[in-house]
């Protein structure tokens, strides 16, 4: 049995723990209800730009195949050709713990995609997986580079990132998605435009009824970077939103197991209190016992 100044001194502990534990629930939510109301209001705009460029991409997709009828394609295909085979996948993790198994969840999936794509480059964000990268690199080769990302996501810390997106014809993201507030998912996305071959198995058998100037090739290229910029963007704020929902949900259980374990502490105080009263009553019983005897 425990002495009482022990348990004392594990009752204390134990609630620090447990108002530290929920003065970081109470900030994570705080964080995500801010962060839900930009996110709602911002994915509408971003899937509807999404698919006006997807829709770009089918119908230039059509006018490659009327010029490859016609004899017209040499210059779009040397275009084609010049671009940049390799791929690029965006790691987004935390920058610090605290929030369950929201990291682990992410690090799964890119174990995976370390085995399908051990040749792209992995553009890492957040300390945690910063880490991991680390770890893995002793273990393996990799094109890992790491970069430094705030909690505050802006313009001037994307536009690098940004600016790296025209030397690769492929771009994924590895992040974890808000469903809602009990329920997120790891998710392996392309940014913004699919693959070609996607895009292949998707159009659409009709005709062109369009025309643009100066031409759509130049359309696209004009509105690629924005959108793309957009997109990247709000799936960063999405995976904010998700890591404060971890916080909130795993801090939440540590305030739940502190009062618990406060409870079974107090219950272990009361017993041990009890037997130290016990044994002191017994005591002076004996002694009682033993002075009526020498009388």
């Amino acid at each position: 049995m425990p002495r009482l100044n022990e348990i004392k001194d594990q009752q204390v502990v134990v609630q620090t723990v447990g108002d530290f534990a929920n003065s970081l629930q109470q900030i994570a939510a705080a964080r995500m209800v801010k962060l839900r109301r930009t996110n709602l209001a911002s994915r509408r705009f971003v899937e509807e730009a999404t698919l006006i460029l997807r829709e770009l991409h089918l119908e230039r997709l059509q006018q490659w195949e009327k010029d490859l009828a016609r004899g017209r394609l040499a210059k779009k295909r040397r275009r084609l050709t010049s671009l940049s085979t390799q791929t690029a996948i965006f790691v987004i993790t935390s920058n610090q713990g605290l929030c369950g198994s929201y990291n682990n969840e992410i690090f799964d999936r890119v174990d995976q995609c370390l085995k399908e794509f051990p040749q792209a480059d992995y553009y890492v964000l957040g300390r945690k997986g910063q880490n991991y990268f680390n770890h893995l690199k002793l273990k393996r080769p990799i094109n890992y580079y790491p970069y430094p990302l705030s909690e505050a996501v802006s313009l001037a810390e994307l536009q690098p990132l940004i600016g790296m997106f025209f030397y690769y014809q492929q771009i994924y993201l590895i992040y974890s998605h808000y469903l809602n507030t009990a329920t997120r998912q790891v998710v392996f996305v392309e940014l913004a435009v699919p693959h070609l071959g996607e895009i292949e198995a998707e159009k659409i058998k009709t005709e062109g009824k369009y025309l643009f100037e100066p031409s759509i090739d130049e359309l696209i290229d004009q509105v690629s970077e924005r959108i793309r910029y957009a997109l990247f963007r709000q799936q960063i704020l999405d995976s904010r939103l998700s890591l404060y929902t971890a916080q909130m949900v795993a801090m939440k259980t540590a305030s739940d197991n502190a009062g618990t374990l406060l409870t079974d502490l107090k219950l272990a105080y009361n017993k041990a209190r009890r037997k130290l009263v016990d044994k002191k009553i017994s005591e002076v019983q004996a002694g009682r016992s033993l002075w009526e005897t020498n009388d």
